[in-house]
């Protein structure tokens, strides 16, 4: 899968992401692109956010003092580079954590391998619709909070509020994880009857925040949070009766002992 148009960034990020593996003797088993680039609308001065899930030799799980589970790599105004170790990972997987979706469903990835196709195999086991739709209404709700306050807003994010609503829904109506792209939700979750009125709100958003820079703001636009209301509504009485799932531990302690433990370093 092609990472990106731009070659010579994509090469440097592999080539970052190996000189961690050595600097921090661990295995990277996937990393990817996540936040606006990998959900479709950077602007052009967005940076790249690069996640990672990697496993340590099998002798770093048995140490007395445990080892970091994250790992803070670089940061700055072009690269937000960071890992989970696959501990970590399992323990938000059980909870459902939507973010790992995302991750595990980026259009960008810079790294792959057989073990991560494991992991991928049993996530599908681990989706929570209440605690994804909460975690995405949530989202919504609290960027909302803050930044509509005033007559204007960065155009980013209503992308952001629009892309969390439009994941709670997916999760909502089809009981699966949402896809990462936004373009995804919107060509499945916007109604024949929203269809040309939110076309015409999105494509004028979208032309601004892809020509100007991250920070670019204009007048807040009624009819899209008109919109945005009407779908946290309607998606927060129907989920209130929708029970929470619980699941087992078994399947995930397979496989980190797996993986990890097959990881001899």
């Amino acid at each position: 899968m092609e990472a990106s148009n731009n070659t010579e960034i994509v090469e440097l990020i592999k080539e970052k992401l190996s000189q961690i593996e050595e600097r921090e003797n661990i295995r990277i088993l996937y990393a990817c692109e996540s936040g606006s680039r990998a959900w479709g609308f950077a602007s052009p001065d967005s940076d790249y956010d690069v996640r990672f899930i990697f496993v340590r030799p099998v002798q770093d799980y048995l140490r007395v003092k445990e080892l970091p589970d994250f790992i803070d790599a670089e940061l700055n105004e072009v690269y937000d580079i960071n890992g989970w170790d696959l501990k970590k990972f399992c323990k938000h997987l059980y909870k459902s954590n939507p973010v790992l979706f995302e991750w595990a469903d980026s259009p960008i990835v810079y790294k792959t391998s057989d073990d991560w196709e494991k992991v991928r195999a049993v996530m599908r086991d681990y989706i929570c619709q209440k605690s994804m739709v909460h975690h995405y209404l949530g989202l919504a709700k609290c960027t909302m909070k803050k930044y509509l306050t005033g007559e204007t807003i960065t155009y980013k994010k209503y992308f952001y509020i629009l892309r969390a609503v439009l994941a709670a829904s997916w999760v909502f109506y089809k009981n699966s994880w949402a896809p990462t792209e936004y373009s995804k939700l919107v060509a499945v979750e916007i109604t024949p009857e929203d269809e040309k009125d939110f076309e015409e709100m999105q494509d004028d958003l979208y032309e601004k925040k892809s020509s100007n820079s991250e920070k670019t703001a204009g007048k807040r636009n009624k009819g899209l949070e008109c919109f945005i209301n009407n779908r946290i509504a309607i998606i927060n009485a129907g989920i209130q009766d929708v029970e929470k799932q619980v699941f087992s531990w078994e399947k995930l302690d397979k496989l980190f002992l797996d993986i990890a433990g097959g990881n001899n370093g």
